[in-house]
């Protein structure tokens, strides 16, 4: 039987990825903020959020909406909030008790003081608004009734498309600017499409839980800005090396978000990539 998935925020980067997979013969319902091509829906509001689950008794909702902008957040506290919480509270509450939520979390539910990278059941410390309200999501999907739910904690998550760390550095030397990145802030990045796929696959396989996802290799952003330039032939002279003091940022960012992946590599049976082996499908 097919199952019906729908994608919350479908317009963005995560969302445009899964639904341009067709692997598994699933059943896409597209929603978003934005009504073309797709169903409206602004999971902030309950009335719609009710409607449209009414409507569609989803099998399985990707939770792909989200307030993203760690700086924004601080200053915009309530629409962070707003976004990163309460819709998910609506998508809970208005679903039914069959259908699994697959929700995106972050990597900065963490402090980023570990000298390892962080496993799933590591302490949670968030230091930015961004990063709590994820945390605070996070906990009330854990502590409700709703037993049939999946996390992912993935970081860094780029593509070809919009706003991200890849897209600003790739554009950035491609037309010859000076771009300043970080050599202390760590993860493992994400490339968006690698991650839909695991998305699907988890779905497949009826993972529950929490899972971590991102690349083989640690890297700074410095570093992975040296990887993009080397890996698509640009110029790397344009990247400044600094440091995230000097970046002055208003939201605290942690220092090393690096996440270990055994988890989800041992239950799905996949194998990690390196950033040079994910840039294969990005363009």
């Amino acid at each position: 039987m097919t199952k019906k998935v729908l994608i919350t925020g479908s317009n963005g980067q995560l969302g445009t990825k899964i639904l341009s997979l067709k692997k598994f013969n699933f059943s896409f319902i597209p929603t978003s903020l934005h009504i073309k091509n797709n169903i409206h829906l602004d999971i902030t509001n309950s009335s719609q959020v009710k409607k449209i689950l009414n409507e569609y008794n989803p099998d399985v909702i990707i939770n792909c909406a989200a307030y993203t902008n760690v700086e924004k957040a601080n200053t915009n506290k309530k629409k962070c909030h707003d976004v990163n919480v309460n819709g998910v509270k609506n998508l809970i509450r208005y679903s039914s008790k069959h259908t699994k939520l697959i929700h995106i979390s972050s990597d900065y539910v963490f402090d980023g003081k570990s000298e390892k990278p962080y496993e799933e059941n590591d302490y949670t410390y968030p230091i930015n608004y961004y990063g709590k309200t994820k945390l605070e999501s996070e906990n009330y999907l854990i502590g409700c009734e709703k037993n049939n739910y999946l996390i992912f904690r993935p970081n860094v998550i780029y593509s070809n498309i919009g706003n991200n760390f890849f897209m600003y550095v790739h554009e950035s030397l491609k037309n010859n600017k000076n771009i300043y990145l970080v050599d202390d802030q760590i993860s493992n990045p994400t490339n968006c499409l690698n991650f839909a796929n695991i998305i699907l696959e988890s779905i497949l396989m009826d993972l529950n839980g929490i899972y971590h996802y991102g690349s083989l290799d640690i890297v700074s952003r410095y570093d992975f800005g040296i990887k993009i330039a080397n890996y698509f032939n640009l110029n790397k002279e344009y990247i400044n090396r600094i440091s995230t003091d000097q970046l002055q940022q208003k939201s605290k960012r942690p220092f090393n978000t690096s996440l270990n992946c055994d988890k989800i590599q041992s239950h799905l049976d996949c194998t990690l990539l390196t950033s040079e082996q994910s840039f294969n499908n990005i363009f």
